[in-house]
C-alpha cells in the first residue's frame, strides 16, 4: 500500500509533528500525532489512484530549506521558497466586512481599521517594484468598504496595475448602479463576485442572511450593462450544502457567458470564524471530491486537471531554453494546490470538457505528464553535463533542437485527440487575424474557464506545499512598518502571526 511522509505543525500547539499519507480503502488519509494533543486524521483524497498520481508530478522536495520561521518574514528571503514571483497577488484592504458569513477564514466584521492609504501606496510601490506582471486581487473583508476606496483604485490606475486588477467583493456595494459604474471609469474591468450556489436557502445558510444572494443577482445585471467589465463567480464549497449544486453553477456561468467568464472554486477551510470539523473525514472538501461532483453532475469525464500539469509539459521547453524562467513557469503550484479546466455546452444541451476534447485518454493524463517530465529531467541532466564549454554547449543545441524537442513534440501528438491536433493548427492560423477567433475555433464559443485553488488549515497543513505557494500577500509588519511578501499557505492558516509578521518558533 502507498505511503509517504510529510511534515506538518499540532492543530493546537503549533509544535512542529511528522505525519504520513497513506492509503486505505480507496482513499488517501493523513495522520500525524502531537505527543501533548494526541492524533489528528485527516481526508487527503477519496481518490487514492488520482492523489497518488498527482504526488508523483512533485519531483522535486523544496521543502528542506523552507519553514514557517523563514517564510513568516518574507518569502524572498527563505532559501527554500521555490514561486519567488507571484503570479497572484492579494493586498488585503480592511478586515471589515458588511457581512458576517460563517465561513470566512479571517473572521471579518465590522470592526477594525482599514489599512491606511499611505501604507496601501507603499505596498503597491513593491508590487509595481518586484512583481509588476502579477495579477493583483483587492481584498477584505469586503474591499470596497475602505474609507479611500477610490482613492485606491487612482493610485493603482496611474502607476499602470489597474489592468490586471481583480476586485474581490460579495456583491453587495455592487448592487448600486453608480457604484459599478464608477468602478468601471477608474479602470476595474476583472471582478471577483460571491457566488455559492444558485439555491437561495443554501447561499443563506452559507452565508448567514439572502443579502449576497441577492446582492450577487443585481450586480451581474449592472456589470453586464456596462459590457466591458467580466465576472469570476467565486464559490466556496461546504460539503453536504453547495457541492451538489456545482453543476448548476456551471450552468448557470454558460447561460450568462456574456459577461461571466471563470467560476473560481474554493474548499471550506477550518480557520477564522470556523475553527474546527466535528468529522474531517467527512466534512474535508478536497480537489478529486470536486471533480468527482462534475463528473457526475455534467456527464463528463475530466473536467478539470492539477495546473502542475501545465508546468510539466512546458518543462522540457524550458530546458532547451525556449522559455526562460518566469512567472508560470517558475511558480507552477504544488500538485495538490490548484486545478484547472475549460467546460462548455452543446446545442444538444450536453456538457462538454476541453480535457476530455482534447486528450485521447483523459483519465491518463497524469501519467502522460509523468512522461513529459522524465523526458524534461533527462534533457536537464545532459544540458548541465555539456554547459562546461563551449564546445559542449552547442552540441547540447544540436542535441536539444536535433532530437529532444522533436521527440517532445512526437510525445504531445501521441496524446492528443486527431481532431483537436487539427484545430490547434487552425486556431494558429486564425491567431494572424483574430486571437477570438483562434479562441472559439481551438477552444469553442460556448465556454467558461474554472479553476480551484484547494487551502489549508492547520488540520492538512504540510511544508511540502508551501515553497510551492504562488499566491502572495503583501502585508505590513506592525512593529517594523517593513513591507513583506507572504504565500497563502501561511496567511490564512496562520492568520494570528501573519498580521503580526511574528515567526512561530
Amino acid at each position: 500500500m502507498w505511503e509517504q511522509r510529510f511534515r506538518s505543525v499540532c492543530p493546537v500547539c503549533d509544535r512542529p509533528v511528522e505525519g504520513r499519507y497513506f492509503e486505505e480503502d480507496g482513499r488517501v488519509l493523513m495522520r500525524k500525532a502531537c505527543p501533548e494533543h494526541g492524533e489528528v486524521t485527516d481526508l487527503a483524497s477519496p481518490d487514492a489512484r488520482v492523489f497518488i498520481e498527482k504526488m508523483a508530478l512533485a519531483s522535486e522536495d523544496h521543502s528542506k530549506a523552507c519553514s514557517l520561521a523563514l517564510c513568516g518574514r518574507g518569502i524572498v528571503d527563505c532559501p527554500g521558497h521555490h514561486a519567488k514571483k507571484s503570479p497572484v497577488t492579494f493586498i488585503e484592504l480592511t478586515p471589515r466586512c458588511n457581512m458576517r458569513c460563517p465561513v470566512c477564514y479571517i473572521d471579518a466584521s465590522t470592526r477594525g481599521e482599514d489599512l491606511p492609504f499611505e501604507d496601501v501606496e507603499r505596498m503597491v510601490a513593491e508590487v509595481k517594484r518586484y512583481d509588476p506582471a502579477t495579477h493583483l486581487v483587492l481584498i477584505g473583508g469586503e474591499p470596497t468598504i475602505h474609507r479611500e476606496f477610490f482613492r485606491i483604485l487612482d493610485l493603482l490606475r496611474r502607476e499602470g496595475l489597474i489592468k490586471r486588477c481583480y476586485l474581490a467583493t460579495n456583491g453587495i456595494t455592487l448592487a448600486d448602479e453608480a457604484f459599478c459604474r464608477k468602478i468601471f471609469e477608474m479602470g476595474i474591468r476583472w471582478v471577483y463576485l460571491a457566488f455559492d450556489a444558485t439555491d437561495r436557502e443554501i447561499c443563506r445558510e452559507i452565508r448567514g442572511s439572502y443579502r449576497a444572494y441577492e446582492a450577487s443577482r443585481k450586480a451581474i445585471e449592472n456589470l453586464r450593462a456596462l459590457r466591458r467589465i467580466r465576472v469570476v463567480l467565486a464559490v466556496t464549497v461546504v460539503k453536504g450544502l453547495n457541492d451538489r449544486d456545482l453543476g448548476n453553477v456551471v450552468d448557470f456561468a454558460l447561460e450568462n457567458r456574456d459577461v461571466v467568464k471563470r467560476i473560481s472554486i474554493s474548499a471550506e477551510v477550518y480557520c477564522g470564524r470556523q475553527t474546527t470539523s466535528e468529522d474531517l473525514l467527512r466534512n474535508r472538501v478536497t480537489a478529486e471530491h470536486i471533480e468527482g461532483v462534475l463528473r457526475e453532475k455534467l456527464g463528463v469525464r475530466m473536467p478539470t486537471m492539477s495546473l502542475a500539469v501545465v508546468g510539466v509539459l512546458l518543462a522540457p521547453l524550458k530546458a532547451a531554453g525556449i522559455i526562460r524562467s518566469g512567472y508560470w513557469v517558475e511558480t507552477m503550484p504544488h500538485p495538490l494546490c490548484g486545478n484547472i479546466g475549460i467546460l462548455g455546452k452543446r446545442s444538444d444541451g450536453r456538457f462538454t470538457s476541453l480535457i476530455d476534447r482534447a486528450v485521447r485518454r483523459p483519465t491518463r493524463v497524469y501519467r502522460y505528464a509523468a512522461r513529459v517530465e522524465r523526458l524534461a529531467e533527462r534533457m536537464g541532466r545532459r544540458r548541465d553535463a555539456l554547459s562546461r564549454s563551449a564546445a559542449g554547449r552547442g552540441l547540447w543545441k544540436l542535441l536539444a533542437f536535433g532530437g529532444y524537442l522533436p521527440l517532445y513534440f512526437v510525445m504531445l501528438l501521441s496524446f492528443l485527440r486527431p481532431g483537436f491536433a487539427w484545430r490547434a493548427l487552425a486556431a494558429s492560423l486564425f491567431s494572424f487575424v483574430s486571437r477570438k477567433k483562434a479562441r472559439n475555433v481551438l477552444l469553442g464559443r460556448k465556454r467558461v474557464e474554472i479553476h480551484y485553488l484547494i487551502g489549508c488549515d492547520k488540520y492538512n497543513f504540510t511544508w511540502e506545499r508551501m515553497p510551492y505557494c504562488a499566491t502572495h500577500h503583501y502585508r505590513l509588519d506592525p512593529r517594523s512598518g517593513e513591507i513583506l511578501k507572504m504565500c497563502g499557505c501561511y496567511v490564512i492558516p496562520f492568520r494570528p502571526y501573519a498580521n503580526a509578521c511574528g515567526k512561530i518558533e
